[in-house]
């Protein structure tokens, strides 16, 4: 494996996770109130796109075969992430986190919506740990 010759910007994660904390705070405070529900919902798909763009980034600049990485499925990304510590859960979670993702592109519920907001935590435990994983990895 290469090392990390190349510093990833990760500023962007940094200020979505923080961002995506803010809203689920705010959820937890009045869980009665819509547009924190469609921050907070707005925020896990920003959050989601971005985490994912990063993984593979990092894959594809600490392998022997970017090219490899680059014609990786997403459930394979996920796993290799995964192996190299760098998520918390393996494909298992990151499928419903997925399929969540799926769902607030293409539909909207009330009662789904707030059941999805309840869920959220540990996505965002997940997300900050990726940018925990990436930060370390930058200072090394």
């Amino acid at each position: 494996m290469k090392n990390l010759e190349e510093k990833l910007d990760i500023s962007f994660l940094k200020k979505a996770t923080d961002s995506f904390k803010e809203a689920l705070d705010q959820y937890k405070i009045d869980k009665e109130n819509k547009f924190i529900v469609d921050a907070c919902i707005q925020r896990f798909e920003y959050c989601y796109s971005l985490s994912t763009k990063m993984i593979k980034r990092y894959l594809k600049i600490t392998s022997d075969t970017p090219e490899e990485i680059e014609a990786m499925g997403f459930q394979n990304l996920i796993r290799k992430a995964y192996s190299k510590k760098m998520l918390i859960n393996s494909w298992d979670k990151w499928s419903e986190y997925r399929d969540n993702r799926n769902y607030t592109s293409h539909a909207y519920n009330e009662k789904k919506a707030i059941k999805l907001v309840d869920g959220l935590d540990s996505f965002y435990n997940e997300v900050y740990h990726i940018y925990n994983f990436l930060k370390n990895s930058n200072e090394t």
